[in-house]
């Protein structure tokens, strides 16, 4: 992918906590449920880690969550190749990695000659954006695990895409097409506005509108545990609300 990114922004690979040599146990003597469906909600501290998607490997984890996500809600999804996608220099993957997998993934688009996906259906309230000296970019592709959902790492996930889209893209503007049912959750803790009524997008066979949010009053909030590009640990809570 060609992209503006600073090689200092990826962490070291991190081994697996799987990776470490443990004797194999007997089916008899496995009294423990696996810790996997509850992984997410456990009260301690644990390292988030956010960065571009840069290899195949990594790709093929963000890309099963988004199919599994979007399956599961229903959604029809569009197959894209992973060399198409890496090599535009216009979009980029993000995702967020606990260990060695994948928690939550979303796509930065920049607009350009092709435009942008929203555009299918938006296309006169994006054209209200598009002013000299304007960027848009979009959101798309957004999947959050279930067991690790929570708003800490939503906010920061989009948070992180806002960097990118700034630093990278010079973004002044970023628009999301989100199910009417969750529009009410990013309007309430991630200051979208709604710009576009609600519509059928033919991409995923479901309702949608169109958020917008204004960069250039964008800031970090200070409280933020999860930063672009760096490792941190924190607490997480749930949230039952938290959309994918």
């Amino acid at each position: 992918m060609q992209t503006a990114t600073n090689a200092g922004w990826l962490p070291a690979t991190r081994r697996s906590i799987d990776e470490k040599i443990i004797p194999q146990a007997k089916v008899e003597d496995r009294l423990l449920p696996p810790l996997r469906p509850i992984w997410g909600h456990l009260p301690r501290q644990r390292g988030i880690n956010i960065r571009p998607v840069q290899t195949q490997h990594d790709y093929g984890h963000a890309s099963m969550l988004v199919r599994r996500m979007y399956s599961w809600r229903g959604y029809n999804i569009k197959t894209e190749s992973p060399k198409q996608l890496m090599d535009d220099p216009n979009r980029v993957i993000l995702a967020a990695w606990q260990f060695d997998e994948v928690v939550a993934t979303l796509t930065v688009g920049r607009d350009s000659t092709s435009g942008l996906l929203a555009d299918e259906l938006y296309s006169p309230e994006i054209a209200t954006l598009r002013r000299p000296g304007r960027v848009v970019c979009e959101v798309s592709r957004l999947a959050v695990d279930p067991d690790f959902s929570s708003k800490d790492l939503l906010t920061s996930l989009i948070h992180s895409a806002y960097q990118y889209a700034m630093n990278v893209f010079g973004a002044s503007d970023a628009v999301i097409e989100v199910n009417p049912r969750h529009a009410g959750y990013y309007k309430r803790f991630l200051d979208f506005k709604q710009l576009g009524g609600v519509r059928q997008c033919p991409r995923v066979d479901a309702p949608a509108v169109l958020l917008h949010q204004n960069l250039d009053r964008f800031t970090s909030p200070p409280t933020e545990k999860l930063s672009w590009g760096q490792q941190s640990s924190g607490d997480y809570y749930t949230s039952a609300a938290v959309p994918v």
